[in-house]
């Protein structure tokens, strides 16, 4: 069966340490004001103020301005720092006490950055944006409003696709090989590595999806084999990406895959959609349909290759990965707007991943639209605990490892636009 594989690689899958999803706040007003959404809001302590010095979404929107390797984007902070009336010694300050705060967090509440299934710790949250705003307001001239209402400004900003547009015809193409896409770049550290790697030491990445991780660390079996021919040719794969920095053009090549995400575990955004509604002979469908016309959308046959490794996203969307293709228990329901026949999954532009549309706080600079604003009502993929990602907080479409940041000349964590080169994947 094409899915138990799949069962059977959840229980192998590589395990992530400090995987950095950051929700960003879609709402000037929320950055400002210290609103927070969903599951992430933290409930005051006893005795404690009613809401922090910092919200959890203003530190998040902090981290893409405060604490970029972008250096368009760190000209950006500075132009804040001058209007504030702050010299370079007091901006490094900033950049220091956000980076703290979001260290912090990875290793003690990675809920809080939107680590799937990471349970919440709503007392070290709010002690650590606590923290932040004691350490911000300690800042001779500092004040902590105004800090506040620069960084919510300089992000509408970077996030405007006009200010991304600009920034890509301004540096060119520092990857002359084809097939490179521009995209939001996060940062994680790993733990269970292939022999010969350490997690801080060694140049790794992550993608979503969860095969070239399998392939790569010698879990490859465990592939349903129907995929193996794409990411086991002649019986093996090394899976690798380059990645150059938007604005500079320091490259790092032939970075290995050794995990999934960020967020989902089956958008291949790299692969071209299925134009085709006719499925191959070779496909495992079941014989009880969860709908009628459960077959007849080719964006959801991609979950069966024709000739194609072709993007199996939209399958996810609306069935989970427990049992063959097109087929569902009893209590079935989707995760999100889309449903069979009378919503299928919109389309996405090639090497858009989902998380960009999706996320709450959409960029719609690197790919999609404002059209696709609000993608599957902020929902992911089903993950293979039969859960799904929601909602969304971080665009990134790629988790680069401490070693990669340094190399790309990054403090690591960092966040920031990369060129990925994908012509080496399946």
């Amino acid at each position: 069966m094409l899915q138990t594989a799949q069962r059977m690689a959840l229980r192998i899958a590589p395990i992530r340490r400090g995987v950095v999803a950051l929700g960003l706040s879609v709402v000037l007003v929320a950055a400002l004001l210290g609103l927070t959404r969903g599951v992430n809001a933290a409930p005051p302590l006893a005795g404690s103020p009613a809401r922090p010095s910092v919200s959890l979404a203003s530190l998040q929107a902090m981290i893409f301005v405060w604490a970029s390797g972008t250096p368009a984007i760190q000209q950006v902070a500075r132009q804040d720092c001058a209007a504030l009336h702050l010299v370079p010694t007091q901006c490094a300050r900033v950049s220091q006490a956000v980076r703290s705060a979001w260290l912090t967090l990875l290793q003690r509440d990675p809920a809080a950055l939107g680590r799937p299934k990471a349970r919440p710790h709503f007392a070290v949250r709010q002690q650590v944006l606590q923290d932040l705003g004691a350490a911000l307001a300690g800042i001779s001239g500092m004040s902590v409003p105004r800090l506040l209402a620069a960084t919510a400004g300089a992000y509408q900003m970077i996030r405007d696709p006009r200010w991304a547009q600009q920034t890509r015809v301004q540096f060119g193409r520092p990857i002359p090989l084809g097939h490179e896409v521009l995209v939001w770049a996060t940062a994680y550290e790993q733990t269970a590595l292939p022999p010969g790697m350490t997690p801080a030491g060694s140049r790794y990445a992550a993608l979503p999806d969860l095969y070239l991780s399998m392939a790569n660390v010698g879990n490859g079996a465990y592939i349903p084999a129907t995929y193996q021919p794409y990411y086991l040719p002649d019986g093996g794969a090394r899976w690798t990406v380059s990645v150059a920095t938007a604005t500079t053009g320091a490259l790092v090549t032939n970075i290995l895959i050794t995990d999934v995400g960020p967020w989902n575990e089956d958008d291949n955004w790299w692969d071209a959609n299925d134009p085709s509604v006719t499925l191959p002979a070779s496909c495992p469908v079941s014989t009880a349909l969860v709908a009628p016309d459960a077959t007849s959308d080719p964006l959801v046959d991609g979950i069966c290759p024709n000739g194609h490794n072709y993007r199996r996203l939209y399958y996810y969307l609306l069935y989970q990965h427990n049992g063959l293709p097109f087929f569902q228990a009893t209590n079935y329901a989707p995760s999100g707007t889309f449903a069979d026949g009378t919503a299928w999954p919109a389309a996405l532009p090639y090497a858009c991943a989902e998380t960009v549309p999706a996320a709450i706080n959409n960029d719609g600079s690197t790919c999609a639209s404002q059209t696709l604003t609000n993608y599957n009502g902020e929902h992911g993929a089903w993950l293979r605990d039969g859960t799904n990602d929601h909602p969304i907080l971080n665009q990134s479409s790629i988790d680069l490892s401490p070693a990669v940041d340094a190399a790309l000349g990054w403090t690591y964590p960092s966040s920031g636009l990369v060129w990925v080169n994908t012509a080496a994947l399946p």
